[in-house]
C-alpha cells in the first residue's frame, strides 16, 4: 500500500468513528469550531450523562489522534499530496 493510500484509509476509518461518536455526543464535528471547542477543553465531559462521558472521552481522543495522524501525512508524503487526501475527508 503506498503512502496516500495508507493515509487515505486511515484518515477515512479515523473520520468515520468520529463523525458516529460527535453524533452520540450531539455534537457537529463536521464544523471547525465544534472540532476546536472539544480540542481546547470548552466543551466537556461533564457537560454530558453518565452514559455519553465513555463516548467524548473517545471522541476527543481520535480527535487528537486525527491531527496527528495528518502532521504524520505532511511529513511522510508532503503537503501537496496530504492536501488531496484531506480534501476527499469528512472532516476539512
Amino acid at each position: 500500500m503506498s503512502g496516500i493510500q495508507h493515509f487515505d484509509h486511515e484518515l477515512a476509518q479515523l473520520d468515520k468513528q468520529i463523525v458516529r461518536l460527535g453524533k452520540l455526543c450531539n455534537l457537529d464535528v463536521t464544523k471547525d469550531e465544534t472540532v476546536m471547542r472539544v480540542l481546547e477543553g470548552e466543551i466537556l465531559s461533564e457537560n454530558f450523562s453518565a452514559d455519553l462521558h465513555k463516548y467524548f472521552s473517545l471522541l476527543k481522543g481520535l480527535l487528537t489522534l486525527r491531527y496527528i495522524v495528518e502532521k504524520q501525512c505532511v511529513d511522510d508524503i508532503g503537503p501537496s499530496h496530504c492536501k488531496e487526501i484531506l480534501s476527499d475527508t469528512l472532516l476539512k
